[in-house]
C-alpha cells in the first residue's frame, strides 16, 4: 500500500515530503507510525487523513474514511484498547443477562472483528451490532490512538506485544479467554500520536516509524486557514503574521494552536478587524488595539499570557 502523491491535490490536509515519506514507510512494514509534535500541529487529523487516502485507493480493503479513535487516559490500559468490562452494571444486573452483554469492544477490537465474516453468536456484545456489522464489516481500518503521553508509565511497554506486528490479535479473559484473530488480509493501520510531554520507552520507540510535526509555517497556516473558514481575505495573511509575533514572544507560557487561530480569524471577521490595520498594527489606533484587545482571550490561555500579548499590542 502507498499514499500517492498526485491524489494529495484533492484533500484539504496537505503533508509535507517528508510525513507523507513516514507514512509510506509506516504501510509498507505495517508498523505504527508514531507523530510527535505540539498541540495543534495536526497529527490528530493525519490519521484520518490516513484514512481518506486509502478509503479512496484501496476501497476494496478500506469502507471508512475515518480513523477508530482510542482517547488515551491516564488509567488507561492496554487491553483497553480492544474491550471494556462493565463490572459493576454486571454485578447489580437482576435480569441474569449473560456476560457478554456487559462488554462494549473498542477502537481495536472492533477494527480486528471488523475484519472477520458476520457471526451471530457476537450479537450480544454490546456493540458488536452497531460498530461491527455494518458497511464496513470485512474491511481494514485506521486505528488512532491518541495523546499516549497521558498513559500511565506501563502502557507503552504493555503495547510491545499488542502491536508487534499483524495479525493482530485479543482475547477477553472475562469470557475464559475467548480469542479473536485478524483477517490479514483486512489491513489495520495504527497512528500514534504524542504531545512530546514525557519519553516513551526504547523498545517501544524501535517498534514504531518515527514523524515529529513542526508547527506549521505562515503559509501552510494560511492554506489551513482558507480551508476551514471556506473565506477568502487579503488580510488573512497580516492576521497570521500578528498571531505568530504573539505566540512566539519568549514569555509565553501556552503558545495558541492552529484551532485557536481559526477561531481568532473568525473572530476577527465578524468583528469587523480583518482590515488594512493589521498590516502596521503597531502604529494603528488605540482604538483598533483595543478591539483586538478583547480578542486575546481566544488565543492566550491564562492571564499571565494575556497580560504580555496586551501589553505587546500597546507598544509604540
Amino acid at each position: 500500500m502507498e499514499i500517492k502523491d498526485e491524489l494529495l491535490t484533492e484533500d484539504y490536509y496537505r503533508p509535507n515530503k517528508d510525513l507523507l515519506a513516514a507514512i509510506n514507510t509506516a504501510l509498507f512494514l505495517k508498523r505504527p507510525l508514531l507523530l510527535s509534535g505540539e498541540p495543534g500541529t495536526g497529527k490528530t487529523e493525519c490519521a484520518n487523513f490516513i484514512a481518506r487516502q486509502l478509503q479512496k485507493s484501496f476501497s476494496n480493503n478500506f469502507k471508512s474514511d475515518k480513523a477508530l479513535r482510542f482517547n488515551t487516559k491516564s488509567v488507561s490500559q492496554s487491553t483497553d484498547l480492544f474491550y471494556s468490562y462493565d463490572a459493576v452494571s454486571h454485578f447489580g444486573d437482576k435480569e441474569g443477562k449473560p456476560k457478554e452483554n456487559f462488554i462494549s469492544l473498542n477502537c481495536l477490537g472492533v477494527a480486528i472483528l471488523q475484519t472477520l465474516p458476520v457471526n451471530e453468536n457476537w450479537n450480544s456484545f454490546q456493540n458488536y451490532t452497531s460498530d461491527v456489522v455494518n458497511d464496513d464489516s470485512g474491511r481494514g481500518s485506521v486505528v488512532l490512538i491518541d495523546e499516549i503521553d497521558k498513559a500511565p508509565r506501563d502502557f507503552p511497554n504493555d503495547l510491545l506485544s499488542e502491536l508487534e506486528k499483524p495479525p493482530f490479535k485479543f482475547t477477553i479473559k472475562e469470557l475464559n479467554g475467548l480469542g479473536f484473530m485478524q483477517d490479514d488480509a483486512s489491513p489495520i493501520v495504527v497512528v500514534i500520536t504524542s504531545n512530546s510531554e514525557k519519553g516513551l520507552p526504547d523498545a517501544f520507540l524501535r517498534r514504531c516509524i518515527f514523524h515529529h510535526i513542526n508547527f506549521p509555517s505562515p503559509e501552510v497556516l494560511l492554506e489551513i486557514v482558507r480551508t476551514n473558514l471556506q473565506l477568502e481575505s487579503p488580510f488573512f495573511a497580516n492576521a497570521i503574521d500578528l498571531f505568530m509575533h504573539l505566540r512566539n514572544m519568549n514569555n509565553i507560557g501556552k503558545a495558541p494552536a492552529t484551532s485557536e487561530l481559526i477561531d481568532w480569524i473568525c473572530c476577527l471577521e465578524k468583528n469587523e478587524l480583518l482590515d488594512s490595520n493589521l498590516k502596521d498594527w503597531k502604529n494603528a489606533s488605540p482604538e483598533f488595539h483595543n478591539k483586538i484587545r478583547n480578542t486575546l482571550g481566544i488565543i492566550a490561555k491564562n492571564r499571565a499570557d494575556f497580560e504580555i500579548m496586551s501589553k505587546e499590542l500597546g507598544k509604540r
